[in-house]
């Protein structure tokens, strides 16, 4: 039997937008989670802020948010720490308790495997960088330049699929960064499986694996921004935002926006990863896998 051919179209259907009343359900449940952080918190807590069942409410907040009702929360935990690190939070274990986990090693394991490093690194690193714009600690990893964006992630081989490429549309800094990546859920934990790091009016280029549903999340920064500032923004005020499903093959287009009050955090510390790229080079450290998959040539 011979296989029927390729649609045309390659990106997955399109989500349809959620009710009004879906989303103030999904919004109530998020002020709960974040008035209750640290807080042991469950999905019957949040069904009843939302005011739905428990198994339609997370039905309704996966579709709204297009993560779980648990990874947001990990995620809200994760900008909670962050934020509370940098304001000079002296000690691990006061962030950890605040923002509710009982064991230091669990924190600790999750704050790696979100964040990208360790919660000691990451106050190192704050300490040393958190003063610098994030254009300065972009240019120092060579990602952006005259010559334009950088390439796709990595080279064709098996399993993976063609090139994908996007522009960012909508209101952005004329100076300013726009990190994108590739993830296997709708909020940007643990390192991306493709990304790249371009000036915001670039073209984007990434290799999405294959055969694999995948979002596209992009975050744009003033190259002015402080380090500090851009993890240490709630409210999203420092940046602009953009997502979409990742097609297997052609183009996406990003449409910059305010963060809304249902968008997942940012937990990934993209800025912080980047300068310790920048400082592992100078040392006999293995860098992180992010400039790598940021800097492969096309």
């Amino acid at each position: 039997m011979r296989a029927a051919a390729a649609p045309p179209a390659s990106a997955p259907a399109v989500r349809p937008s959620p009710s009004a009343e879906q989303l103030a359900s999904v919004e109530r449940a998020i002020r709960r989670m974040r008035d209750h952080l640290g807080e042991t918190q469950c999905l019957t807590d949040h069904a009843e802020a939302g005011l739905f069942s428990p198994f339609h409410f997370h039905r309704v907040f996966r579709s709204v948010t297009a993560v779980t009702p648990a990874r947001f929360l990990a995620a809200l935990r994760m900008a909670e720490a962050q934020r509370m690190m940098i304001r000079g939070s002296p000690r691990v274990t006061d962030v950890c308790t605040a923002v509710g986990y009982a064991s230091l090693g669990t924190f600790t394991t999750q704050f790696t495997r979100l964040v990208g490093m360790s919660p000691s690194r990451f106050k190192a690193l704050v300490d040393r960088h958190g003063d610098r714009g994030i254009g300065e600690v972009v240019d120092a990893c060579g990602l952006t330049g005259p010559a334009g964006p950088v390439g796709p992630t990595d080279p064709t081989g098996p399993g993976r699929a063609a090139v994908i490429t996007g522009r960012a549309a909508g209101a952005a800094p004329a100076d300013a960064v726009l990190f994108t990546g590739l993830f296997p859920h709708g909020v940007p934990q643990d390192l991306p499986v493709a990304c790249a790091v371009t000036p915001a009016t670039a073209t984007v280029r990434l290799r999405p694996p294959a055969d694999a549903e995948h979002y596209v999340l992009a975050v744009c920064f003033d190259r002015a921004t402080r380090v500090a500032d851009a993890l240490d923004d709630p409210a999203g005020a420092r940046r602009s935002v953009a997502t979409t499903h990742a097609p297997t093959h052609g183009s996406f287009r990003l449409r910059l926006r305010a963060p809304a009050p249902s968008d997942p955090p940012i937990v990934l510390a993209l800025p912080l990863l980047l300068a310790r790229d920048a400082t592992d080079r100078t040392t006999d450290r293995v860098p992180t896998p992010l400039t790598a998959l940021a800097a492969e040539p096309g």
